[in-house]
């Protein structure tokens, strides 16, 4: 018996061992300790989780101490009630995968590629500025907030390949929109109603569009779907015939430039993969197939098309 307990007492410690969230980079850590975030007062390259959880604010652009900017944020996921979070980096890439009650988004100067909103259920408002001059074009293309709905502002700054934004099932009581520098596309804006957006009928007559905060910005449609011209060009560019078809069918591509056919999958009615056809698109032998209905996806390096098509 004594046995047992001296087991279970050297045991203990490592039992009740707290558990800690990496944080190398100083700049991160000194804000956590400076706004007493981390409990031990330390920069030693760690918080605990239990202290990163209190944390509902991050703000390195109004806030931080010497108005350093962390270069990493490494541990940032495990600010899980994070609700506003601000920062100015040139990162490339951003994770925010457990940071579902994020309500305020400021990103200042990175270079993102894209941005993915829809896990953001609570998000109302985000905020891409762009205040440096060396920051390369950011080519994201579109923005989906139809998850966040009472998502209420918008400022972009700069994406000039922007071409979609959704804000279906948005219930908030106004919505504003700014596209500081505009877009060299024609924006589609996805809406539950999109003759009542058109027509500035309520809710939508509380909504304003600009390009300053001010003045209208006009180069938008409303839409209750939106595709993307990438994506629009390859539905439209290719089509599968004969449809029905019995010996062979071909794939036709109205025009070469700018997309390159890659392959051709057969996929059964259930999804069920039967073949890959890399090569001699213009003539697909079918005959071999049982009769009945089949998936054909158009794989290109710009997206892809699927099409059914009846093998008799």
């Amino acid at each position: 018996m004594k046995k047992i307990v001296l087991t279970i007492l050297t045991l203990v410690p490592f039992i009740t061992k707290a558990q800690v969230t990496l944080v190398p980079d100083q700049n991160f850590e000194n804000y956590l300790v400076h706004w007493g975030y981390d409990s031990d007062g330390l920069i030693n390259g760690q918080i605990l989780t239990s202290d990163a959880l209190t944390v509902t604010e991050l703000d390195f652009v109004n806030k931080s101490p010497n108005n350093t900017m962390p270069i990493s944020l490494t541990g940032l996921n495990d600010f899980t009630n994070l609700e506003i979070f601000k920062v100015r980096s040139d990162a490339t890439t951003m994770s925010f995968n457990n940071l579902t009650k994020l309500k305020k988004i400021y990103l200042d100067n990175a270079a993102l590629s894209s941005f993915d909103a829809t896990s953001f259920s609570f998000l109302e408002e985000l905020e891409l500025e762009n205040t440096s001059l060396d920051v390369p074009p950011r080519e994201i293309r579109e923005l989906d907030f139809s998850n966040s709905s009472n998502f209420n502002y918008l400022f972009v700054r700069e994406l000039r390949d922007l071409e979609r934004i959704s804000l279906r099932n948005n219930q908030a009581s106004s919505v504003s929109i700014i596209l500081y520098g505009g877009s060299d596309q024609n924006i589609c804006i996805e809406v539950d109603n999109p003759s009542d957006a058109t027509n500035n009928l309520p809710p939508y007559n509380n909504w304003s569009i600009t390009w300053d905060g001010v003045n209208d910005y006009n180069n938008y449609y409303f839409s209750n779907i939106c595709a993307l011209s990438i994506e629009k060009f390859v539905t439209e560019n290719f089509k599968i015939y004969p449809n029905p078809a019995t010996d062979y069918v071909s794939v036709e591509q109205k025009e070469t430039k700018g997309v390159t056919l890659q392959s051709v999958q057969i996929l059964d009615s259930s999804g069920k993969w039967i073949k890959s056809i890399k090569d001699n698109f213009n003539k697909i032998d079918v005959s071999n197939l049982s009769k009945g209905m089949y998936l054909f996806v158009i794989q290109t390096d710009k997206g892809n098309k699927t099409e059914k098509i009846i093998v008799k």
